[in-house]
């Protein structure tokens, strides 16, 4: 398989879910078209103005790659054959109205009012707040312990509510092991036959929460409890090996998307507060729940590894030990 096979199948990908921005369909009162028209179907035209404009929003997403061929004579013809195919598509979907079906005219008002939601977001928040290096460089400088590269190996307990917590802590205090309350009372099915053992793991593999409890632990420690999107973990340290430290320059990148995020997240909250409380809201939980969940509820149990993450109830990363 040629390099230049593996790029025109990318490309071919690409253009078969290009969307264009140009408005299609029944002929509307539109703005004088902007250079020649490179591609008519039926009574609509597509000049280069539109292909420029419906090109500069595909440069944005596609690998460097595919965007060579963009550049060429060959990529744009075949950009222009997706646009022709899509715009009788649409001239046929008009032709039967299906514009004006209450699924479609649903799912446009949805979509408009995410677009709408997300624009506010990113004028409020997104636009605003900034981080810059000399913040990361002193959060950098001012922990240096979430940069040892340091490693622990951890047990955990996880439980849905703070009830069960309680009830384990008190089994703890009678010096039951945490092993066989790990098996009795964990809901990470993955770890807790094996007394709740996580492994071994590394900060970044672990949800910041987790991570902070669990690298402040002395060996055979129980941390409180520590709640994350799983549930409540009960967390204890079987072991801490120490590692190689991290340069500034392994973890600016990373840091700096934390940090922005940490600051984003604070801005929000501290936003969308203030306008709950210059808002008049009313609600009843009474009829709840309502629909299928309410007669099939289910329980979703954490993946597979454990401490929280996707596969692993702790770690923040799918099927991550």
């Amino acid at each position: 398989m040629t390099k230049r096979w593996m790029v025109c199948v990318a490309a071919a990908c690409v253009l078969a879910a290009a969307g264009c921005g140009k408005e299609s369909g029944a002929p509307k009162a539109v703005a004088k078209p902007e250079g020649p028209v490179v591609l008519k179907v039926n009574e609509w035209s597509y000049t280069t103005g539109d292909l420029e404009k419906d090109m500069r929003q595909e440069l944005k997403r596609v690998p460097r790659e595919v965007q060579t061929f963009f550049s060429t004579k060959e990529g744009q013809k075949q950009f222009l054959d997706r646009v022709a195919r899509r715009e009788l598509l649409m001239q046929e979907a008009e032709k039967r109205k299906l514009g004006d079906s209450p699924d479609i005219t649903e799912q446009v008002n949805n979509l408009r009012r995410e677009l709408m939601i997300r624009s506010l977001v990113q004028e409020e928040i997104g636009s605003k707040i900034q981080v810059d290096d000399k913040e990361v460089q002193e959060y950098f400088n001012a922990h240096p312990d979430e940069f040892s590269g340091d490693q622990v190996h951890l047990k955990h307990i996880l439980v849905p509510n703070e009830d069960q917590v309680k009830e384990v802590q008190a089994q703890l205090a009678k010096n039951v092991s945490f092993d066989e309350l790990a098996k009795k009372y964990s809901q990470d099915t993955a770890s807790a036959p094996k007394g709740g053992d996580l492994g071994t793991l590394s900060r970044e593999q672990m949800l910041p929460d987790f991570a902070k409890a669990a690298f402040a632990l002395k060996p055979n420690e129980v941390s409180a409890p520590v709640k994350t999107p799983f549930g409540f973990h009960l967390i204890t340290l079987v072991e801490r090996k120490k590692g190689t430290p991290l340069t500034f320059e392994q973890v600016k990148g990373q840091l700096q998307r934390r940090l922005l995020e940490q600051k984003q997240s604070e801005r929000f909250q501290a936003w969308i507060k203030d306008l709950e409380s210059k808002a008049k809201i009313t609600r009843d939980d009474g009829p709840l729940p309502v629909g299928a969940a309410a007669e099939a509820p289910t329980l979703v149990q954490p993946p597979s590894s454990a401490a929280p993450a996707a596969p692993t109830p702790g770690t923040g990363k799918a099927g991550e030990k």
